[in-house]
């Protein structure tokens, strides 16, 4: 008993112990985890989350950044992940630094429960792999990078892989509920490569499990058809972030180009390969993305399981040196052909992330040396195994040690009195952009409720996008991910652009220059021409002889008839009130005119003049216009995602389903059958 006891305790306190070490003096010394991406961006972005959520809304959409955003369609916000609701209780550098201190202890948690109950090894060789997981190389990297949502997707691979072990070893409906939520936490953590990954180490064992035996192949291929169906039914759970996210992937930038250097970026070059052995020096700019730093113990542990028998052990042997030979990019043939064939392998950047699988499978075939150790059944070996064991989480403890670094929240947010002079010049009308490159500022004015025309998003409109690289003489398919600065030009000045932002030598934002020649954030056009190609469009907005106060550029003849030029005076308008998703406008024209808002395009905007519901179109690329009729008017913009009900509707159909499997359990009242071991 005693025993017992001792093996189930000394894996929680370890998984409790080393994250602990890690984190918990940089919480009760009053400061904060380091993030790179945290400090330039998630920390206000969680900032805005909380304040919607304190508010009794949704934050569907953000429009301090980018000329506005679709916040919940973008994914990383993870506004559905139920972890991001305690953002509301804590400040926004707490919350990170506690969720990343609680997802490093359910990595190692749920990994050790894969090896252990998935793969039946032994308690001391699941604990031996789960440590390799819970502060591999990789996580390590990514917590220093700031990248919130890979480190709260990270402990839900183990956890699928897990329930998918057990699912198989005998299916049940509650072992499927299980599968399904794993799936459902992994996929809302907001890190949809993570999501294929998994796919990708799912088919794989499943594909293993089916062919293993040539006897009863039929019977196991209609149970890994049960596991597929369940992982199926916690996708469509998670309908309402699926639907809105697939609604934005058809207008964001990143939907072409997979051999373009920008979705190369990221690879793990050949004279790398040692860096899996020996620390990274860390020198180069996002070397997290391409580390998969292990330590050499971990990988002689490897090695020892060619002493074993263990069924799986070829299958994480043969993931491990794919995920390398992928992580490689196009310096080998392979990974071309890979993106060619494989559904969804071309929509993501970074091939070093492909490292991810390798730590996934380096933990199962670290625990699988163990056992092979362990199991040779001489104490001189099993010292052996555990030697090695000891020394690679050492060696990866220092490794992680340095990632782990401790950041003053002071100073993060923009003071109160810039904070009230930006809000005095922009009012309802302005916006703000930066006069050189700093990522902060975008968030200070995110975190204020100051509108920037500037940001850092993996899912940029490609509206955006598109206008950005006009105003900057760039190619329209140049991708991005961040605008951290813009110069004064025609399509700043459309964008509302006030305010100019410098930096002095105290890192505190300066007003450099006020634009004066900026247009509001609404006005009134009499002239409209049809320019229906995109180049052209585009080419005009930038450097055409166009003044943008006067003429609004359709993409259409709209269904109210063309254009019709005239030279009558435009009329007026004027914000009367505003909030995320809404407008509140009063207009005044003499004869038909156009209403122009200086807000992104995007499906789900809709719009009404003194109740009247008109045509919302898309106005110079960007922006909004809608036709007015003479006289004076309220007009009211609103954005509601137009797939968030449907989602929600999907959601509650699919929860139903277990419920009916249970109901008809109960109502055949078959005896169950009792099965070994915790559910």
């Amino acid at each position: 008993m005693r025993v017992l006891a001792l093996r189930r305790a000394i894996p929680i306190t370890v998984f409790l112990l080393v994250p602990s070490i890690l984190i918990l003096p940089i919480m009760l010394s009053g400061r904060m985890l380091y993030g790179a991406d945290v400090v330039g961006v998630f920390h206000y972005g969680r900032i805005v989350i909380a304040d919607a959520f304190r508010a009794g809304r949704l934050p569907v959409w953000d429009p301090h950044v980018m000329v506005g955003f679709p916040m919940l369609a973008g994914v990383q916000a993870a506004v559905f992940y139920p972890p991001t609701w305690l953002c509301v209780l804590m400040s926004a550098g707490m919350f990170w630094t506690l969720s990343a201190w609680a997802h490093l202890i359910l990595a190692g948690s749920f990994a050790h429960r894969w090896l252990e109950r998935g793969l039946g090894l032994h308690c001391w060789s699941a604990l031996a792999g789960a440590c390799v997981f819970m502060i591999s190389g990789y996580i390590s990297g990514h917590v220093l990078a700031g990248h919130v949502n890979y480190v709260w997707a990270y402990p839900w691979i183990p956890a699928v892989l897990w329930r998918l072990e057990r699912y198989l070893a005998a299916p049940t409906l509650k072992r499927g509920v299980l599968l399904s939520a794993a799936l459902v936490l992994l996929f809302l953590a907001g890190v949809p490569q993570f999501v294929f990954f998994t796919a990708l180490l799912t088919l794989v064992r499943l594909s293993h499990f089916v062919l293993e035996l040539h006897d009863g192949r039929k019977v196991r291929a209609v149970q890994a058809g049960g596991a597929v169906a369940w992982l199926l039914l916690g996708l469509v759970f998670c309908a309402p972030q699926l639907f809105p996210t697939l609604e934005l992937v058809g207008e964001m930038q990143r939907g072409e180009g997979s051999k373009s250097a920008y979705f190369a970026d990221y690879s793990l070059e050949p004279r790398q390969l040692g860096e899996l052995v020996f620390p990274p020096s860390g020198g180069s700019a996002g070397w997290w993305e391409s580390c998969g730093f292990v330590g050499g113990a971990v990988v002689l542990l490897t090695l020892a399981m060619a002493l074993g028998k263990h069924p799986q052990r070829h299958v994480w042997a043969a993931i491990a040196a794919l995920s390398v030979i992928l992580s490689l990019g196009h310096a080998l043939w392979i990974y071309d052909g890979f993106l060619a064939v494989v559904p969804g392998a071309a929509w993501f950047r970074g091939p070093g992330r492909y490292l991810l699988m390798f730590t996934v499978a380096m933990a199962g075939t670290a625990g699988l040396g163990f056992e092979a150790l362990w199991n040779r059944g001489t104490a001189g070996v099993r010292v052996l195994g555990g030697i090695l064991a000891l020394v690679g989480l050492a060696q990866l403890f220092v490794f992680a040690r340095p990632c782990f670094t401790p950041q003053d929240p002071v100073g993060l947010l923009m003071s109160e009195g810039l904070r009230a002079d930006l809000r005095t010049r922009c009012g309802l009308e302005g916006r703000v952009a930066n006069a050189q490159p700093a990522v902060r500022l975008i968030g200070q004015c995110q975190a204020a409720g100051i509108d920037h025309v500037g940001g850092y998003e993996p899912m940029m409109l490609r509206r955006y996008a598109e206008v950005v690289n006009a105003a900057r003489g760039a190619a329209t398919e140049v991708q991005m991910v961040i605008v951290a600065s813009m110069a004064p030009h025609p399509i700043t000045r459309m964008m509302s652009t006030r305010v100019w932002l410098g930096k002095n030598s105290s890192r505190e934002a300066t007003l450099r220059e006020e634009e004066a020649e900026s247009l509001p954030r609404s006005w009134v056009v009499n002239n409209s021409v049809v320019i229906e190609d995109k180049e052209e469009r585009l080419r005009t907005i930038a450097h055409g002889a166009w003044d943008p106060r006067r003429t609004v550029i359709l993409e259409s003849y709209p269904r109210y008839g063309p254009p019709e030029p005239t030279q009558k005076p435009a009329g007026r308008a004027k914000v009367l009130s505003r909030g995320p998703g809404y407008y509140e406008i009063e207009a005044e024209c003499d004869a038909f005119a156009d209403l122009v808002l200086a807000e992104a395009y995007y499906p789900g905007w809709t719009a009404d003049v003194d109740g009247r519901s008109v045509d919302v179109l898309p106005a110079n690329h960007l922006l909004q216009t809608i036709r007015l009729p003479a006289g004076k008017h309220v007009v009211r913009f609103q954005y509601r995602s137009r797939f968030l009900a449907l989602g929600f509707a999907t959601a509650a159909l699919a929860a139903l389903v277990p419920v009916g499997l249970l109901v008809r359990r109960n109502r055949r009242q078959l005896p169950l059958e009792r099965l070994p071991g915790p559910p």
